[in-house]
């Protein structure tokens, strides 16, 4: 080779060189914006599947009585009529439907103003105007987890830390509870994102110490409380890390004397107060007695939902969706709902270690990667979040995996955290392990939204039964349960309530004969029934025996049809039954139709639910 072609070859090595360096940098700072792109694109994915799963036939109870507030507030005239809590129409109070209202008012707003523009504000729109928000609310939760995980993890190196934010931000978009609470218009997914929103906020507060009083971003993290409270009251959990931070950026600050330290100590939670005041009255004037923003007396109205929600909470009233509590154990079936079937085991796994860790670092141990104080206090504010928040929900009788729902980010988090750690000992070994975990969790969720890819249960047992059952039978369906066949013209069919739910007293066994005796169909529209009080021998003797029989086809019914929708991938059928009631009994519960072979006698029924006697023995068989 000549000296010019040489020359000529080192010049294009160089050009290459430079032009290789120009595309790795390009790509340094393209590629984690485009790959958290894609994971918030999967993430809405999978959370607009199938948005009106239920054929708009209003399944979610919860969501059927947000919408009838929804569909029964309107705008008021004037900002001075919006915030004269006697007159404003927009206040849930002022209505029939919403009497008892204890939800936050930003979701309902937000949802009526959009449902508004889109000219679908009435009760068979405002629904699906509502779900979509829910889903899109909840894409943009997965930004902020990265955004969470990005600062909890600035002491590693930038491609653990990126690596592991992006990681982060992909656990929550595949957790099928996320997923599942997005397909909702209720509070669950906004109380999310507003509670990841005020503790980005605090969390900045910590990671960016400033050298004067932060009154700024101490009243834009206060303002993200307030929102968080006017989402959904029990999202004021979140005030016990951004106390935290308050109180360690207040510490941070250069002090001359203890008497500027303890002025900036008392400013701090005052300034994050008083702004997450202004924001929760600006969004819910409607949750105090008085337009005067001088008296905080709540709205007599609101204080009584809140009161008899507590009472339902804490189990001093029994009604009959409550009793399925009564087969679930405080603390360790939450745990074991929200690890195995909310984020799945293997995520759950991960996270619980990666919890483990943070506790470490909070704690001071250097070998967990927690060496500077503003990790550790990061460390802390994610470990005190979500271990206040399980202890609080894990001790009440009512202890539903929604109310876990705002830790669910944070176990992304943590997972994310522990990998992270064990990069610093082996890097394949820690991609290797979020690698199978991801892989694992993300066919968890594709399992789980071919719940919205199939026809709702409820749905196709309501064809079913229009299709074979002659005009003019008689459907028996289940007190406390949505009964069948959905949007049936009324007079299609005659309807009976058979009162499963009512005390196993005396006159119990008559009532059942005499409801069952009328019946042509007997739906069991879900487990709801026979999966509590089938199952609590003490309190229900009786239902525990008729559910035995039923089943077995020994009360002159017979099965004929059965509808089901478990989680399933290619070919491979998840049982969810396990979980917790509300998990399956909105979105796929299983459906069963019992036919009349015959006429039953009295003596005959008699005799199959009292003989041989139950134990304990049932009323009304002695």
């Amino acid at each position: 080779m000549t000296f010019r072609a040489e020359a000529a070859s080192a010049r294009r090595a160089a050009v290459a060189g430079r032009a290789a360096a120009l595309g790795a940098r390009a790509r340094g700072l393209v590629s984690v914006p485009a790959a958290l792109a894609l994971v918030v694109a999967l993430g809405a994915g999978l959370r607009l599947t199938g948005v009106d799963w239920d054929d708009g036939a209003h399944l979610n109870p919860d969501e059927r009585y947000v919408t009838m507030v929804a569909d029964a507030v309107e705008w008021p005239r004037s900002p001075a009529e919006y915030f004269d809590v006697g007159r404003s129409p927009l206040s849930p109070y002022a209505t029939e439907t919403g009497r008892n209202y204890l939800y936050g008012q930003l979701p309902l707003v937000a949802t009526k103003a959009a449902a508004t523009a889109v000219h679908r504000d009435a009760y068979d729109g405002v629904h699906l105007v509502g779900r979509v928000l829910s889903a899109l609310v909840d894409s943009a939760a997965i930004v902020l987890v990265f955004a969470v995980a990005r600062l909890l993890l600035a002491g590693f190196g930038s491609r653990v830390r990126e690596a592991c934010s992006l990681s982060a931000a992909a656990f929550y978009a595949l957790s099928v509870t996320a997923i599942q609470h997005a397909h909702f218009f209720t509070m669950e997914s906004w109380v999310v994102a507003t509670t990841l929103t005020a503790f980005l906020l605090a969390a900045r507060l910590v990671a960016r110490p400033h050298a004067d009083f932060p009154l700024l971003a101490l009243a834009a993290t206060g303002g993200a409380l307030g929102l968080t409270a006017a989402t959904k009251v029990s999202g004021l959990l979140v005030a016990l890390p951004v106390g935290v931070a308050a109180v360690a950026s207040a510490l941070r600050l250069p002090a001359p004397t203890r008497w500027h330290r303890a002025l900036a100590l008392a400013a701090a939670p005052a300034a994050v107060g008083l702004a997450a005041y202004v924001a929760f009255r600006l969004v819910s004037p409607y949750a105090f007695e008085h337009s005067s923003w001088l008296r905080v007396e709540p709205n007599s109205d609101f204080r009584s939902a809140l009161e008899a929600q507590r009472s339902a909470l804490a189990g001093e009233v029994a009604f009959p969706p409550a009793y399925q509590w009564l087969l679930s154990t405080p603390w360790l079936d939450p745990l074991r709902n929200l690890l195995v079937w909310g984020v799945g085991p293997p995520l759950g796994a991960l996270a619980v270690v990666g919890l483990a860790v943070l506790a470490l670092t909070a704690a001071g141990v250097r070998s967990s990667g927690g060496a500077r104080p503003e990790h550790r206090i990061l460390a802390l504010m994610v470990v005190v979040f979500v271990g206040a928040t399980f202890a609080y929900v894990g001790s009440l009788f009512a202890h539903s995996l929604r109310y876990l729902l705002p830790v669910v980010p944070f176990l992304g988090v943590a997972a994310a955290y522990g990998a992270a750690v064990l990069a610093r000992r082996s890097g394949a070994l820690a991609a290797g392990l979020a690698g199978a975990v991801m892989v694992a969790t993300l066919l968890y969720a594709l399992a789980f939204t071919a719940v919205y890819r199939a026809p709702n249960t409820r749905i196709a047992a309501s064809q079913w039964l229009l299709a074979n059952v002659p005009r003019g039978a008689t459907v028996g369906n289940e007190h406390w349960d949505d009964g069948l066949p959905v949007r049936a013209p009324p007079e299609r069919f005659q309807y009976v309530e058979v009162p499963v739910f009512d005390p196993d007293d005396e006159t119990k066994l008559r009532k059942l004969y005499d409801a069952l005796a009328r019946v042509d169909v007997y739906v069991l529209s879900s487990p709801r029934a026979w999966n509590s009080i089938g199952r609590l021998p003490k309190r229900f003797p009786l239902m525990v025996r008729f559910y035995e029989r039923l089943r077995a086809e020994r009360l002159g019914f017979r099965e004929a049809a059965r509808f089901e929708s478990p989680p399933r991938l290619l070919g491979v059928r998840l049982d969810d039954l396990p979980a917790e009631e509300s998990f399956w009994v909105y979105d796929h519960p299983p459906v069963l139709l019992f036919r009349r072979e015959g006429p039953l006698s009295w003596k005959r029924f008699r005799s199959e639910l009292c003989t041989p006697s139950p134990s304990p023995p049932a009323p009304g068989c002695r």
